[in-house]
């Protein structure tokens, strides 16, 4: 029988959301904001980092559910931050987003078993669509609880 003093609607809620997280790592002050307001208007998290230092110390000290590097980072950040992503236990998926040719070495995008490649010039809809293809929708709807 339920308790008079307290209805339903007066207990927590054992339901929470999880919000995706995604880190986009360029230099350029085009690409990376438009990137990061594409992908905040679908509903996902964005930290955006300009600088090559601070994206590999996010990438290594923090946990994302997707990270978008920009070859124009330069081929030894990209390799830097590959490696970083390739030693947490699961790596989160990565889209690199490059020129036909800012990427020679393809051996380091080993590093990291989820690597996708969209060439630039592209419309930020593709990154858009590769993001979803990797990681699926923004957040999940949990329930916790009995």
């Amino acid at each position: 029988m339920a308790d008079p003093g307290h209805s339903l609607e007066d207990r927590p809620s054992t339901r929470h959301v999880r919000v995706k997280k995604i880190l986009i790592v360029d230099r350029d002050e085009y690409w990376g904001p438009a990137m990061r307001l594409a992908l905040q208007e679908c509903g996902y998290y964005l930290n955006l980092v300009r600088d090559s230092v601070e994206g590999r110390r996010r990438a290594f000290e923090r946990l994302y559910d997707l990270v978008v590097l920009s070859a124009s980072m330069g081929e030894v950040t990209v390799r830097t931050i590959l490696g970083e992503l390739g030693r947490h236990g699961t790596p989160p998926p990565v889209i690199v987003v490059a020129g036909a040719e800012e990427i020679k070495d393809r051996a380091a995008l080993q590093a990291v078993p989820c690597v996708s490649m969209v060439r630039r010039p592209c419309p930020v809809e593709e990154v858009v669509d590769a993001a979803r293809a990797l990681i699926g929708e923004p957040w999940e709807d949990r329930f916790t609880g009995a």
